[in-house]
């Protein structure tokens, strides 16, 4: 007579299904958590994006009746605007935690849109930019055949003409607001996805200081060899800066604003902060103050300055204590800077010498 029940033997159960093997045999599918273990926070770039649909939306829709603001205030504000949402994508993307090779494929996807969404507003561009100048080169000429008196005078009104046309022909053939507001995520993606892949494969926090040196240097060389002002005076200004709805009732424009390579670098701090525990906060407002200062300053003196120097020297600035360097990372530094530095004053004899 058995003891018990059959159904107790243990004999007769059925044996525990090894791990990560399911009960019917098939191999039980991971489930991605991230870094809270519920799963990744998808639902903040989603919500980032529809903050970005209302804010530029909303400004489209409200300007006409927004007070009449200074050109320098309406300025600020549209850039405050871009920079506010900027830091929210950055950090939306980066709380998802995904691989490094997921960020590069992420800005290589950006890359593309740039380019698909971009590449109309260029060529509109290019065919205002042609039919100004056939119109106002006739000045000129005929200031060179003699038919009109010569000098300064000439330059001027041929400017001031072509000014005229350009402005009267962007008022005939406007653009697509939609197609702005998607080339504006097209590019934070890229900047994003790129700045982000970087952040997180920094492997020494005292990696950052040069980073940030050659980001500094780049950019202000960048400017003063006039590279910068040759491509916002082109076409090309499409694929590499922001842009957002004017914020006064006085303009329905959608200037240019920043620059992709700013929020690139963003990413780039944003991402080691969370890696190396460098203090988010801190160093959210260290970067927003370096973004707003630079902007001021810009507004103050009307002239376009990198955004690069000042974020990068806040940055280094306000976490100095956490990138110390050892002294053979300083003597590798100053020899990685001397070969940046020769590097930039070939290309600069170069541009000099072709140009």
């Amino acid at each position: 007579m058995s003891g018990g029940p059959a159904g107790n033997d243990p004999a007769m159960l059925p044996s525990p299904p090894p791990p990560g093997e399911a009960a019917g045999g098939m191999a039980a599918s991971p489930v991605t958590t991230g870094p809270a273990g519920n799963g990744r926070p998808w639902d903040l770039p989603v919500r980032v994006v529809a903050a970005w649909a209302l804010a530029f939306g909303g400004v489209l829709v409200l300007r006409p009746g927004l007070p009449e603001l200074p050109r320098a205030a309406a300025y600020f504000l549209s850039a405050a605007a871009v920079i506010l949402l900027g830091f929210a994508w950055v950090a939306a993307f980066s709380r998802l935690a995904l691989h490094r090779t997921t960020y590069m494929a992420l800005g290589a996807v950006g890359l593309v849109l740039v380019v698909l969404t971009a590449q109309p507003l260029a060529q509109r561009t290019r065919a205002i930019e042609k039919a100004a100048a056939i119109t106002t080169e006739t000045v000129l000429l005929t200031a060179a055949l003699g038919l009109v008196a010569g000098g300064d005078g000439v330059v001027v009104t041929r400017n001031l003409l072509h000014g005229a046309i350009s402005d009267f022909l962007e008022e005939c053939f406007g653009e697509s607001a939609v197609r702005i507001f998607l080339l504006c995520l097209s590019q934070l993606l890229l900047a994003t996805g790129i700045g982000l892949w970087i952040g997180a494969g920094v492997d020494e926090k005292s990696h950052l200081i040069p980073i940030a040196l050659v980001a500094t240097l780049a950019d202000a060389w960048s400017v003063s060899q006039g590279a910068t002002a040759l491509i916002i005076r082109s076409s090309q200004i499409h694929f590499f800066l922001l842009r957002f709805p004017l914020v006064s009732g006085a303009s329905a424009a959608i200037p240019f604003l920043i620059g992709l390579t700013d929020f690139l670098f963003f990413g780039i701090y944003f991402q080691a902060a969370v890696r190396f525990d460098l203090g988010l906060r801190k160093n959210i407002l260290l970067l927003g103050a370096g973004f707003l200062i630079t902007v001021g300053l810009a507004l103050f003196v009307g002239v376009g300055l990198p955004v690069l120097p000042c974020i990068s020297v806040l940055f280094v600035a306000g976490n100095w204590r956490q990138l110390s360097l050892s002294r053979e990372d300083r003597r590798t530094v100053l020899l990685f800077l001397a070969a940046i530095g020769l590097a930039f004053w070939i290309f600069s004899q170069l541009a000099h010498h072709f140009g």
